[in-house]
């Protein structure tokens, strides 16, 4: 890298950093762009970025044979660390025939449980000894940050055996009392389903998979649940009802008797992820958490799914709590507007009508 580049990136990266940026875009002839809790703005006092500039970067942030994925797939994702800030994971791709990249800034170190501001039921989640835990949310949600806060909290707690299948691994577990391997598809292993067909041959206490689309990858997780593993798993789903319905939904209608069983026997809970703009500034977590009663795994054994509503709402918050409670608490103390909130609620006339009570 000249070190004229060198110096323009750097620049624009702590100015992003120092604006507390999720995430930054580096696009040809613009102006870059950062987001900001949630929104996206023009980081001003930059000039707009040429094409060479863009070009020169890619030689420094990936290897010859990353560089051939990216001629080959036209895109390809890799966490780098940028100057002295810490790691960002770096999505590289073309668009308009030119290379462009968009930056996600990460946490420089993992966030403790305690410091995350979460209910005492999500430690909960960190005890258990064998099953399925499903975190979800639209993406920018917390999803990511919550699933390492609860594989750390393990290691510096437990003696276990954690396993992870990322892509890419954003954050990396340090040494405490676990034993811990973390593969990265694409570069430890060809596909999730790969590397999760071995660990079922194994003995791992805790697994964890960043992504889950498709059946093949379920049948899998499933079985290593049903083996005496503790798995988490990340969804792009916004609620607990449509994460257990997208889980059918993989499924072909011969088998969606069979997959309510397994669900109903290997599901541990289902975490539901939002981040709200804060007053003030900042953003805080909105949070839906359904654990697997006995009741919730009757229903759910029974496709009866529109009673989840019902648990979600009537619970006291020991063992579930809805998205919307969840919300119009953080409203009615003073942390989050009306109109934000609405934004992120499941139902707006159940939200408002708690808010009144």
């Amino acid at each position: 890298m000249s070190s004229q580049v060198e110096i323009i990136l750097n620049r624009i990266y702590v100015k992003a950093a120092e604006k507390k940026a999720t995430e930054l875009y580096i696009i040809p002839a613009q102006m870059p762009f950062i987001r900001v809790d949630g929104e996206m703005q023009v980081l001003t006092g930059e000039s707009i970025l040429s094409i060479s500039f863009i070009n020169a970067l890619i030689p420094v942030f990936l290897t010859r044979e990353e560089q051939d994925v990216l001629k080959k797939e036209k895109q390809i994702d890799v966490v780098r660390k940028i100057g002295k800030l810490g790691n960002s994971q770096l999505s590289i791709y073309f668009q308009k025939g030119n290379l462009s990249l968009r930056i996600k800034l990460l946490p420089s170190e993992i966030k403790g449980l305690d410091s995350l501001g979460l209910p005492n039921v999500i430690e909960k989640f960190t005890h258990i000894l064998r099953g399925l835990v499903l975190i979800t949310g639209p993406r920018d949600s917390g999803r990511s940050t919550l699933a390492i806060s609860l594989l750390d909290c393990i290691n510096k707690n437990q003696a276990k055996f954690i396993s992870t299948v990322e892509q890419p691994i954003k954050s990396v577990l340090g040494e405490a009392k676990s034993v811990v391997e973390q593969r990265e598809v694409g570069r430890d292993v060809n596909s999730f389903l790969s590397a999760l067909s071995y660990i079922r041959k194994r003995n791992a206490d805790v697994v964890m998979v960043s992504r889950v689309d498709d059946a093949a990858v379920f049948k899998e997780i499933f079985a290593i649940a049903e083996a005496g593993s503790l798995v988490f798993a990340i969804m792009d789903t916004t609620s607990s009802l449509k994460t257990i319905k997208r889980i059918l939904h993989f499924f072909p209608v011969s088998e969606k008797e069979n997959i309510r069983y397994l669900l109903s026997e290997n599901l541990a809970g289902i975490i539901s992820c939002r981040l709200v703009p804060r007053i003030g500034g900042g953003r805080i977590r909105a949070l839906e958490i359904l654990s697997a009663t006995a009741a919730v795994k009757t229903i759910i054994s029974n496709g009866r799914f529109h009673q989840l509503n019902s648990v979600l709402q009537s619970s006291e918050g020991e063992t579930a709590v809805s998205m919307d409670q969840y919300l119009a608490d953080l409203v009615s103390s003073g942390e989050v507007t009306v109109k934000e909130a609405v934004k992120h609620c499941i139902d707006e006339e159940l939200f408002r009508a708690l808010l009144r009570r």
